[in-house]
């Protein structure tokens, strides 16, 4: 049996499977879910949110392993029956039998596992992408718990204040809002960022990109003992620039982004976490005039790479929500791309190199660019692969 019915059981199980069964709640499935990871993938115009990882007990799994239950638990309602619409701000709930009868119920309180059947149902009607996921996710943070998994009991009745705000913050994810921007908040690695729209929300791919310019500084770091100077182009959140600095104390680094919001948000985070003190924030245009008072042993960019044709096809919670700037670029995709190779090899300091995260049509592109620039004396050393087994980060060194 699924570790989270018995923490239910656990709990209380005469009082929750009783009021399930008044309610007729959860009549196609009882949606126990463990905590689910979710992400929106900018190169795939995938929609927010994206499940990673769940475990569902669904209603024919519960009576399939319902005879471990004291009798007294079973239930006796048909799988047939349509989940019933839960209106936990109403003092009446109406549900529907399979031969049609009307039955009403009357709540002075709901449950948390009540409220999320009810906004699940409530996104799936709506064709809100993972519902299940975003109402324990909204759940979880009106209630103070980082997580779903971690709330408990989970048939504890919410308290007017925190009916209300569930159903402001579930308003909000009807509209397609991203639930990063819902929740204010997201974890990027170690860290946990503020969000704000129009910033860009930062994707578990660029977290991949972190980790593969993480392990390739931690070999140079063995011969070098510098200061690291590292720039970051189009910086959003500051999520790559801040991840490095925690990363490596002996590092400093220059993010900027065209964006006003960007360079506010990201100057936010970084006095959140104490790292302001080794970050320059500047909002400025990265094209050929760019131009610093150092040079760097890294560039590192997340840009723009949509291809124009694909524009059109992006998820309501994207193109609705976040800057199109960061998302579109241009008819290849390539567009800032090719700004940051040929304004950023004449920034880098001797062997220096250049990442970037990008479509996985990109690579090859990249390298009939570099072939077609042999002026810029760079070479692309490494392609990386994502969890998906797709191209998707590139290393340009510079080499004489």
């Amino acid at each position: 049996m699924r570790h989270l019915l018995q923490r239910v059981l656990q709990q209380d199980r005469t009082f929750y499977w009783k009021r399930l069964s008044n309610l007729r709640a959860c009549t196609q499935g009882v949606r126990l879910r463990t905590c689910t990871t979710i992400y929106s993938s900018k190169v795939d115009q995938c929609c927010y949110p994206v499940t990673v990882s769940q475990h569902c007990l669904n209603y024919r799994e519960f009576h399939s392993t319902s005879k471990c239950l004291p009798s007294s638990l079973h239930s006796s309602k048909s799988t047939n029956s349509s989940i019933a619409r839960l209106r936990p701000y109403c003092t009446n709930v109406t549900t529907r039998h399979e031969d049609g009868e009307l039955l009403r119920d009357t709540l002075d309180n709901i449950s948390v596992l009540e409220a999320v059947s009810y906004w699940t149902a409530e996104f799936e009607t709506a064709g809100v992408p993972e519902p299940d996921a975003s109402a324990e996710y909204i759940a979880a943070h009106v209630l103070g718990y980082k997580s779903f998994s971690l709330i408990s009991p989970l048939v504890q009745n919410l308290t007017a204040e925190e009916r209300t705000r569930m159903s402001e913050l579930c308003q909000k994810r009807m509209k397609r809002m991203p639930i990063q921007y819902i929740l204010g908040e997201w974890d990027f690695r170690d860290l946990n960022l503020i969000m704000r729209p129009p910033v860009f929300i930062p994707r578990p791919e660029t977290e991949e990109l972190v980790e593969h310019l993480w392990m390739y500084i931690q070999e140079d770091l063995t011969r070098q003992e510098d200061e690291l100077a590292i720039l970051e182009v189009g910086c959003g959140s500051g999520a790559i620039s801040l991840s490095l600095l925690q990363e490596f104390p002996q590092a400093h680094c220059t993010a900027v982004d065209m964006t006003k919001e960007a360079v506010e948000l990201t100057q936010h985070n970084a006095e959140r976490l104490g790292l302001s003190g080794r970050l320059d924030v500047k909002q400025m245009q990265f094209n050929t005039s760019a131009d610093f008072e150092t040079k760097f042993d890294v560039i590192v960019s997340n840009p723009p790479y949509i291809w124009t044709q694909d524009m059109e096809t992006l998820e309501r919670e994207v193109a609705g929500y976040e800057n199109y700037c960061a998302l579109h670029g241009g008819t290849d995709g390539m567009g800032v791309i090719r700004d940051i190779i040929h304004t950023g090899h004449r920034l880098l300091k001797p062997g220096g190199s250049i990442w970037l995260e990008v479509d996985p049509r990109h690579p090859d592109m990249i390298q009939t660019y570099l072939h077609n620039h042999l002026q810029y004396q760079l070479h692309l050393t490494g392609v990386y692969q994502d969890f998906n087994n797709r191209p998707r980060f590139c290393c340009l060194e510079l080499r004489e």
